[in-house]
This record gives structure tokens, C-alpha cells and sequence, in this order.
């Protein structure tokens, strides 16, 4: 009986999560500015990547 317990709860929870989400387009709200295109960022190099067979050293 316990096992037929867990097992409606179970469904009942996977069943009401199904339920969430929209399937048609999405609409952003007024004043919005998604999707935003930001910028490529470089950063500077890692000393530890630098080349010379330094990955296979413990440290």
C-alpha cells in the first residue's frame, strides 16, 4: 500500500510540472532588451598555460 502511495505522489508531482511552461513564442515584456548582445571579452593569458610541458608536473 505504501509502495501505491509513493507511486500516486510521484505522478501527481511529475503530472503537475508537465503543466508549468508555454508553448507558443515567448513574449518579453515592454522596455525589454533581450536577447542582449554583449561584447567579446579577452582576457589576459594564464601564467600556468603557458608552453613548456608544465601540465604534466605535480605540484
Amino acid at each position: 500500500m505504501r509502495r501505491l502511495t509513493t507511486l500516486a505522489v510521484i505522478a501527481a508531482l511529475a503530472l503537475s510540472l508537465s503543466a508549468c511552461g508555454r508553448k507558443g513564442k515567448l513574449i518579453p515584456p515592454e522596455g525589454s532588451t533581450y536577447p542582449r548582445s554583449y561584447p567579446d571579452v579577452s582576457f589576459p593569458p594564464n601564467p600556468d598555460d603557458r608552453a613548456g610541458g608544465t601540465e604534466n608536473q605535480v605540484r
